[in-house]
């Protein structure tokens, strides 16, 4: 009994002795002098200069944050094991933001070396992805687990193509790219080609709208598409002076010095924080366009020309490819060049919702008339090159408007309205498609006529469907063409024989029994039964009856040549699909017969097309 009572004696007494000692320990507390911290190895320590934490605290020497999830302490004396971590230490993070967290303590460990060492664990409340500042009883130390993304580059690519002068959309374009733009760390806004052509707003001034309006936007670089070159040469490079962006091509060789336009240059690099980002382009070969156009200009072969300056790899960090050659044609691109990080495309209005790499190269394109715009995110790590986050954001689901912008479009709009009502001819003749089913009229063969010369083709043809009003004798009004042709259709340029078009003219009548194709330089007569239905067709070119062997080259409408209206023309070989609108070419024919004639005047049928009954 007596051995027991002095075990219990004992036991009493080395605990009044602790904690007597303890107390001396937290009297003798001082504030802790600013020491040279560890954190990530690399921290600066700091020294709070509010009051000290509730509770007994020990004195801390230093602290280093051994990793996310767990911090080292070096107290001034050694530690106890056993006794509760969470009474000897506050501990509170400050994050960057300054937002405030206070990690809950999990574990703790004492060093069996030096018991002066504690480490402290709070999985819970871990610091990866986080930087900010750990405060631990007043002792401060920061600490950064943040990616190492400082040497990283990021660029933020906005691109559009073939947007054919509409404009209506450009006020929220502008304030999505504008947005966006300002959110990433870098960003450039480009355009694969063909901003002119398609809308009279655009189209009456020579493409000044567009230009003005892409300025204002901050676009950075244009692909030069084969529309550049549809309001002639002049105007080519006085919108080009005037624009603000570069106007780059490659594969564009300037033959004669004497015309209007300049050499482009090849490609632009740019120097953004330090990284060079260089814009290589190319333009279709040849490009569907007037003639008249690219007189003094010669195009080569894409990836001929990308070769050459494969030396762009070696003077860029990045090496961007801004094409107007359509996606077939960059896909063939980049099966055959390997040092382009991405080739952004134009001229076949593809819409690609998700890029495709071709022979490790991202392939993107963004569709056609401002209905959207593409995006995409470019990481350099100093070595390599990161393709990220790449979408089509569609227009019309975007609400915010960049006001200016949209004043300016609304300005040009209201212009155009005066400029629609300019008058641009005269006729004393009237031009007439009443009887286009039936025979020839004098409106079908004005728009032919201009649709065979504008390419300089052996014929040219149209459908009445789409020949939509008559234009009355007396003053011809710019709004006057625009009403005969609303659609916005092309000029298709291909390579047919005789016997086909043979059956194509079948095919057009015995659809209706009716004449639907209005022609120039092909003239024809169809002999019918007694009941008005199709027997045979004679077809002469020039005047000369067609040879069905021999192959002529033929212009109609894109409609038409995509199939339109059931129309085949896949036994035929196309040259250029979209060769410049309909409405530009009946502009110039009417212009050069203005000049000669003074007047815009045809015979409201010439007997180019008539129908007969066999015998």
């Amino acid at each position: 009994m007596m051995k027991n009572r002095s075990k219990v004696y004992q036991k009493v007494v080395m605990v009044l002795m602790a904690v007597i000692l303890m107390a001396g320990s937290f009297a003798s507390l001082s504030p802790v002098a600013a020491n040279q911290g560890h954190g990530n190895g690399q921290a600066e320590q700091k020294e709070k200069s509010d009051g000290a934490p509730h509770g007994p605290k020990r004195a801390i020497e230093d602290v280093i944050v051994v990793d996310s999830t767990s911090f080292e302490i070096d107290f001034d004396k050694t530690y106890p094991e056993g006794l509760d971590i969470n009474r000897m230490i506050d501990v509170e993070v400050e994050l960057a933001d300054e937002t405030v967290v206070e990690p809950e303590l999990t574990d703790y460990h004492v060093s069996s070396e030096d018991r002066s060492l504690v480490t402290v664990e709070h999985g819970n409340d871990d610091l990866d992805g986080l930087a900010g500042t750990l405060s631990i009883n007043g002792f401060e130390i920061d600490f950064d687990y943040v990616e190492e993304e400082e040497d990283r580059f990021s660029l933020d690519i906005f691109h559009t193509n073939d947007i054919h002068s509409k404009i209506n959309n450009f006020g929220k374009m502008s304030a999505f790219i504008n947005e966006k733009g300002e959110e990433a760390d870098n960003h450039l806004f480009l355009d694969a080609g063909d901003i002119f052509s398609g809308n009279a707003v655009v189209d009456l001034q020579d493409g000044e709208p567009i230009v003005e309006l892409l300025n204002e936007m901050g676009l950075d670089a244009m692909a030069i598409g084969n529309h550049e070159f549809d309001y002639g040469q002049e105007a080519f490079a006085a919108r080009e002076e005037q624009a603000d962006f570069d106007w780059l091509s490659a594969n564009m060789e300037v033959v004669d010095e004497d015309i209007a336009i300049q050499q482009p240059e090849p490609y632009q690099i740019y120097e953004i924080d330090g990284v060079d980002v260089g814009i290589f382009s190319l333009t279709q070969n040849p490009p569907a366009t007037s003639p008249s156009g690219i007189v003094g200009l010669e195009f080569h072969d894409y990836v001929e020309t990308a070769e050459e300056y494969s030396y762009l790899q070696d003077e860029t960090d990045i090496l961007i490819a801004l094409t107007h050659i359509g996606n077939n044609a960059d896909k063939h691109l980049a099966e055959n060049v390997d040092f382009f990080d991405v080739i952004i495309g134009g001229h076949s209005h593809t819409r690609v919702f998700e890029e495709e790499i071709v022979n490790g190269t991202p392939v993107v394109q963004a569709g056609s008339d401002s209905l959207f715009v593409g995006h995409f995110n470019l990481e350099f790590d100093g070595t390599d090159v990161t393709f990220n986050d790449y979408y089509l954001q569609d227009v019309e689901e975007l609400t915010d408007v960049n006001q200016g912008v949209q004043d300016m479009v609304d300005a040009y709009n209201a212009e155009a309205e005066e400029l629609l009502e300019e008058v641009v001819g005269y006729t004393n003749t009237g031009l007439y498609r009443d009887a286009r089913y039936t025979r020839d009229t004098s409106l079908g063969n004005f728009i032919t006529d201009a649709m065979k010369d504008a390419l300089n083709a052996d014929m040219a043809m149209t459908n009445n469907g789409g020949i939509r009003a008559n234009i009355e004798e007396g003053d011809i009004k710019a709004a006057d063409i625009y009403t005969v042709e609303p659609f916005g259709n092309e000029l298709s340029e291909m390579e047919i024989t005789g016997e086909d078009l043979k059956d194509v003219i079948e095919y057009s009548f015995s659809r209706s029994n009716s004449i639907d194709l209005q022609t120039s330089g092909l003239t024809y007569t169809i002999y019918t039964n007694e009941d008005g239905e199709y027997v045979d067709a004679d077809l002469f070119v020039d005047g000369e009856p067609i040879d069905e062997s021999e192959t002529y080259t033929l212009v109609t409408n894109n409609f038409m040549a995509e199939g339109g209206s059931g129309y085949d023309f896949s036994a035929a070989d196309i040259i250029q699909q979209e060769a410049g609108y309909i409405t530009n070419a009946m502009f110039q024919l009417m212009d050069d017969i203005m000049n000669a004639e003074g007047a815009l005047d045809y015979e409201d049928g010439e007997g180019r097309i008539t129908i007969e009954e066999a015998n």
